[in-house]
């Protein structure tokens, strides 16, 4: 009888320590997994709506009026509403069948990464690069903060260098 007991008792205040160690079902872990769908769905209609469909007077649905948009070394900082039309205006511009395809949306908190594809021809001027009349189809990393359904801060990672192989101003290495 002894062992058992002292078997039981460590067991039972195993188990009881190890429910009380779990995280419980809150309406705090509610709460959050509603915010990250919410951002998730800002983030996948301001792609369809803003960069897909250039919709730019739609702008102040999704991005907020002290927005910044940081893509350096790239380009200078991007503020505001013009600082978001400025970067949807050269991108249709540069490629007039500009598309971005979302690949992965991972959200935590205030923060949403969404691992995207950029693809156009480009027909028009890309930074100092002339138009070539290529396509390309490229990678882009970006953390989007959120702050009451409203993009306030983005920090893009593009693959650049993939973009300028495919246009034949890089040379691709060889294997």
């Amino acid at each position: 009888m002894r062992s058992l007991r002292s078997f039981l008792f460590p067991a039972a205040a195993l188990a009881f320590c190890g429910c009380a160690a779990t995280a419980p079902s809150t309406a705090a872990g509610s709460a959050d997994a509603v915010e990250r769908d919410r951002n998730k769905r800002v983030v996948r209609d301001l792609t369809e709506v803003v960069w897909n469909a250039r919709g730019l007077d739609r702008i102040p649905e999704f991005y907020a009026p002290d927005f910044v948009a940081d893509y350096r070394p790239y380009v200078p900082l991007r503020e505001g509403y013009e600082g978001i039309r400025g970067m949807v205006d050269g991108a249709w511009t540069a490629f007039p069948d500009y598309r971005e395809e979302l690949n992965d949306l991972i959200a935590e908190g205030d923060r949403v990464v969404a691992r995207l594809t950029i693809s156009g021809t480009q027909q028009g001027q890309w930074g100092l690069l002339p138009p070539t009349g290529k396509r390309v189809r490229f990678e882009e990393i970006v953390i989007l903060q959120i702050r009451d359904g409203k993009v306030r801060r983005q920090r893009g990672i593009p693959d650049n260098l993939n973009a300028l192989r495919q246009l034949g101003v890089v040379p691709t290495p060889r294997s």
